[in-house]
């Protein structure tokens, strides 16, 4: 189990962006990918990993509840997008939600997280909670390095 903490949300138009220095999340001039591509869902940061602007692993978070800036919620990681460029983005859910596994989504769902990256690069795309399990020991052990 992990946590998440909230650092973009639909309410904003404008990509959120956290200042560690003052612990303050003031949007930015440039358009949130989430509004642009109509997503309902929270995303933010896996607090284990750390925070950015430095080390973090990012993550969509599957809720329908209204969130906060800076709230932290408990999640369990189902799935990951993974990207070219190595900028992954886990997708997690509440702890007590009944999927498991990415692939056990409704379709409603399913089609909003293929909103969010309709442009795939070669070797892009969603995997499941065994990928994703992947993606986070092979960040902590690179940051353990």
């Amino acid at each position: 189990m992990f946590s998440v903490v909230i650092e973009q949300t639909k309410a904003y138009k404008y990509r959120v962006v956290y200042d560690p220095v003052l612990d303050t999340f003031n949007e930015s001039e440039q358009l949130s990918l989430l509004y642009a591509r109509d997503f309902p869902y929270p995303y933010g940061w896996l607090k284990e990993s750390g925070t950015p602007p430095g080390k973090h692993l990012d993550v969509i978070l599957i809720a329908d509840e209204t969130y906060a800036l800076g709230d932290k919620v408990e999640v369990r990681i189902i799935g990951v997008f993974k990207r070219a460029d190595g900028d992954h983005k886990l997708v997690g859910t509440l702890i007590d939600h009944p999927v498991e596994d990415l692939s056990g989504l409704e379709a409603p769902v399913l089609s909003a997280l293929n909103r969010l990256y309709v442009k795939l690069s070669e070797g892009e795309g969603w995997y499941g909670k065994d990928e994703a399990n992947q993606v986070i020991d092979d960040y902590f052990e690179r940051r353990i390095m």
